[in-house]
């Protein structure tokens, strides 16, 4: 009797364990919250993310913007030429939910939203595929933004957070 029930409480343990495992997994990160931030930051931000695509044979394009302007960016040789309008959309819908684009594109799929019909936002300036993630400074707010493309948009969002994992969050 008493195996019986060490039995099911390590198994009610280990399932406790791994649905927790798998939701820190499949989390979507809404943003990245550091206790300060400098252009400095922004440049070896940037650059570990470019050395990462670099390493992986990806062609991507990368901005990094305070909230009036930028202080990286970098747009690959092989990209088209309007890659720097892509960036400036995706940043936009991070600043204006002040969440990730690629939360803010779920959230609308799921809601059955749309940027235009249900904010009035025009597409021209606001894109909601994944790839851009607002920075915030810990009790002061949002401050900037990080914005990848040229992979797909869930790429783009996946290698900011594997470039800038352990050292900023």
């Amino acid at each position: 009797m008493t195996s019986k029930y060490l039995i099911l409480i390590l198994t009610f343990v280990i399932n406790i364990s791994t649905m927790a495992q798998n939701k820190t997994e499949n989390e979507i990160i809404k943003k990245i919250e550091l206790d300060s931030f400098s252009n400095r930051m922004a440049l070896e931000m940037g650059l570990k993310i470019i050395d990462l695509a670099k390493s992986r044979n990806q062609n991507i394009a990368v901005e990094i913007c305070r909230l009036n302007h930028s202080i990286f960016i970098y747009i690959d040789d092989n990209l088209p030429v309007d890659k720097h309008n892509w960036l400036r959309r995706k940043a936009n819908v991070a600043k204006q939910f002040e969440e990730s684009s690629l939360c803010v594109k779920n959230d609308l799929k799921e809601g059955n939203m749309t940027l235009e019909k249900t904010f009035g936002l025009d597409e021209k300036d606001f894109l909601a595929k994944g790839g851009s993630i607002p920075i915030f400074i810990k009790n002061v707010g949002m401050i900037a933004t990080i914005t990848v493309s040229g992979l797909h948009d869930e790429e783009d969002h996946k290698i900011i957070i594997e470039a800038l994992q352990g050292k900023y969050f």
